[in-house]
């Protein structure tokens, strides 16, 4: 469980001279150097638990064709190191690998996978297939090893002038991206094969980044975990 939701923190998410106040008109800051640090709350099958996750931009690297890949860390004590390989072009950032601490090589993915849409305007929308972060078995019921379908996400920019308060302040000009999808599983024996909704709202403000994150995977079932996980920012630094 721990290994995913470290996972979507980055997936859904890097000191020098650090300024605790918002930099610049970007919603989503890739300067190396930068640094956020969140609160992330789960309610999972009744279980609440707490971690602090930390993103940082820990570099930058020549790629193909000249291309400049940032390299954006998350870190989760206790857990091992994540790294995303985003490329930043015209159409938006997107993720094209991935690395965890314990491989010498990122893995390509196979396709370039949308993180955000540039320029982020109000009713842009983009589609990207993710995994499940909270629908997964309970103990160990025969499913440990099930290989899991994956959801595709269909995200709209709701609206870009919002003000959201978390823990690191209260920021403007923020905006609200809403992505929905349904994840295919069979619930159980009375519920048969059933589409598990899937909900998950970020708010990106500029200067700031990622402030903010709510997701939901709801299903009633013997055999399958449900719940929210919430990620608010508590505290940032740019260079």
């Amino acid at each position: 469980m721990k290994t995913r939701l470290t996972v979507m923190a980055a997936a859904l998410l890097a000191a020098g001279c650090s300024q605790n106040a918002p930099q610049g008109d970007s919603y989503f800051p890739l300067e190396v150097g930068a640094r956020w640090e969140y609160d992330v709350a789960s309610d999972i099958s009744g279980t609440l638990t707490h971690q602090t996750y930390i993103a940082s931009v820990d570099r930058t690297i020549d790629y193909a064709n000249g291309d400049q890949v940032f390299i954006r860390r998350v870190d989760v004590p206790g857990n091992i190191g994540v790294e995303f390989w985003l490329r930043k072009d015209a159409l938006g950032i997107s993720r094209i690998a991935k690395r965890t601490d314990a491989e010498n090589q990122a893995k390509l993915d196979n396709n370039a996978r949308t993180v955000i849409k540039l320029p982020l305007t109000q009713g842009a929308q983009w589609m990207v297939p993710t995994d499940a972060f909270i629908v997964l078995p309970k103990g160990d019921l025969g499913l440990k090893d099930l290989k899991m379908p994956k959801i595709l996400m269909s995200y709209n920019v709701e609206a870009v002038e919002q003000t959201v308060t978390v823990p690191a302040g209260t920021f403007q000009h923020c905006a609200k991206v809403v992505g929905n999808g349904s994840l295919p599983l069979y619930a159980d024996a009375v519920l048969g094969f059933k589409d598990v909704p899937v909900e998950n709202i970020e708010w990106y403000c500029k200067g700031v980044g990622l402030v903010k994150v709510e997701r939901k995977e709801d299903i009633v079932s013997a055999l399958w975990n449900s719940g929210k996980i919430v990620m608010e920012l508590t505290s940032f630094s740019m260079p």
